[in-house]
């Protein structure tokens, strides 16, 4: 997906950037029912009912008043890209655990490149002293297409992991949630309540295994298609009742630790 160099301090590593994810989503083209022809996109004018040519779109922004929009052309838009450079500069090195995970977006892998065994030591170097400094991650900033990205990178099995990173203020602040009234003093559990709740997660805690979980709405779809493919009826399931408040709390903690106990599924 990109190449270039890492840049540490005045240290420079050439890599090259892989996506460390797979794309395992069920894709479906869009057709027409009757004739199974798919279909088109077309830009059509609200106003003229006509289709617009690419060469003649443009980018509006609402004004500040709530009146149009500010209109800017592909050229225009270009002045905000930021300078296409190719290195990744490392600015500073921070704890892992001061990071919120909400902040990280999608992870890469940084593989080495290059001719000779200089790439390989530089990266091999920089690897060796992120795991002598453990549980610190370095913080920097790449162009990746036409935009910037806060990167953070950490050791993993022995390469590079760069993850692309949300900045502060995409985050959104718990204050702007509404959120109940926590004046109210009705809503505090009480101390039983509270050790039943607690007991609760420790019975239920376990090592994590990514293998463990699987995607299951994915295995759905992937037997629906199979069972319409061979001329199956295909009937959407009943729509869910939103569950209601329990209303004995303690109750249903110790129902549902008890379950937990011996490895059952507490059920309402």
């Amino acid at each position: 997906m990109w190449r270039g160099s890492l840049s540490f301090g005045l240290v420079n590593v050439p890599v090259a950037v892989f996506s460390a994810v797979k794309d395992m989503d069920v894709r479906f083209n869009q057709l027409d029912s009757e004739s199974g022809a798919r279909l088109r996109v077309q830009r059509v004018c609200k106003e003229e009912e006509v289709e617009i040519p690419y060469e003649e779109l443009a980018h509006g922004y609402p004004r500040e008043n709530g009146e149009g929009y500010v209109m800017l052309t592909d050229e225009e838009l270009q002045a905000a890209q930021p300078e296409k450079t190719r290195t990744i500069d490392i600015d500073e090195f921070v704890p892992l655990a001061d990071i919120d995970p909400i902040y990280f977006d999608h992870p890469y892998f940084l593989v080495p490149v290059g001719e000779g065994e200089g790439p390989l030591r530089a990266y091999t170097l920089l690897v060796k002293a992120m795991e002598e400094c453990g549980g610190r991650v370095a913080l920097g900033r790449f162009v990746l297409r036409t935009k910037e990205y806060l990167v953070a990178l950490r050791v993993r099995e022995g390469l590079l992991q760069l993850s692309t990173m949300l900045f502060a203020d995409e985050v959104r602040d718990v204050k702007d949630l509404p959120l109940p009234d926590k004046r109210k003093k009705d809503h505090k559990p009480d101390k039983d309540e509270l050790k039943s709740a607690v007991a609760l997660i420790e019975e239920l805690s376990t090592d994590w295994d990514p293998k463990s979980h699987e995607d299951r709405h994915r295995e759905r779809l992937l037997a629906i298609v199979k069972k319409k493919q061979k001329g199956q009826t295909i009937k959407a399931p009943a729509e869910p009742e939103m569950p209601a408040a329990v209303p004995d709390l303690m109750a249903a903690l110790q129902e549902s630790l008890a379950a937990a106990k011996k490895g059952e599924k507490a059920t309402a």
